[in-house]
């Protein structure tokens, strides 16, 4: 009987674009690019909503939400995502948010403390950022949203009890960060305190045992 010989075909893949294919192309900057356009929009929206030119205030702060959008995607999408990138996007942001916020309390929409309460935000948010063991943050991590959704209806709506409305409820979130952080911080140094303590105990016992 004569044997025949089987070949497995594999099926061909397409090799996927590695970060060094983008980077030959020069597209490692982008999303970093894309996230400075925010910067950029920035003075002009703020001119726009001054001057009461609210189509133009419209179709910027649409483009700044896209950026915010689009730069993220990109740089999952690319494999671009780096740590100075997330950083620099989150700077960008508050950047954003707080030259937005200066110019709706400059205009008597919002009291003054909006704006250290969202500098403080910011600032704790970079500190706890740098730590090994992360902070769970479940409300925190969408701040940036509340505040872009925030600067949205006031463009759109600026009315006195809306503007109330708005402030009670970045007041509120706010507190609700702070406090879901400091628990998830006191969670954490609790746990580190039982661990070492149990370490030590095993250390004792084997020491203990070596002894005997």
């Amino acid at each position: 009987m004569r044997k025949e010989r089987v070949q497995l075909k594999l099926p061909h893949k397409k090799p996927n674009k590695s970060p060094k294919t983008f980077t030959i192309f020069g597209f490692e900057h982008l999303p970093s690019l894309l996230s400075a356009l925010r910067v950029i929009v920035l003075p002009f929206l703020a001119y726009s909503f001054v001057h009461n030119y609210t189509i133009a205030a419209y179709a910027l702060f649409l483009l700044a939400i896209g950026t915010d959008f689009l730069d993220g995607y990109l740089a999952r999408k690319m494999i671009l995502a780096t740590k100075f990138g997330a950083y620099f996007d989150a700077t960008v942001d508050f950047t954003f948010i707080i030259g937005m916020f200066s110019v709706f309390v400059t205009a008597g929409l919002y009291p003054y403390f909006l704006l250290p309460l969202i500098l403080f935000v910011f600032a704790q948010f970079l500190i706890t950022s740098f730590r090994s063991n992360r902070i769970y943050d479940p409300i925190g991590k969408y701040y940036g949203s509340l505040l872009y959704g925030a600067i949205g209806l006031t463009l759109l709506f600026s009315g006195p009890l809306f503007c109330d409305i708005i402030t009670f409820s970045i007041v509120a979130v706010t507190a609700a960060s702070l406090c879901s952080r400091l628990a998830s911080f006191s969670h954490s140094r609790a746990r580190m305190h039982h661990t070492s303590l149990t370490i030590g105990k095993e250390a004792q016992s084997t020491k203990g045992g070596d002894l005997i």
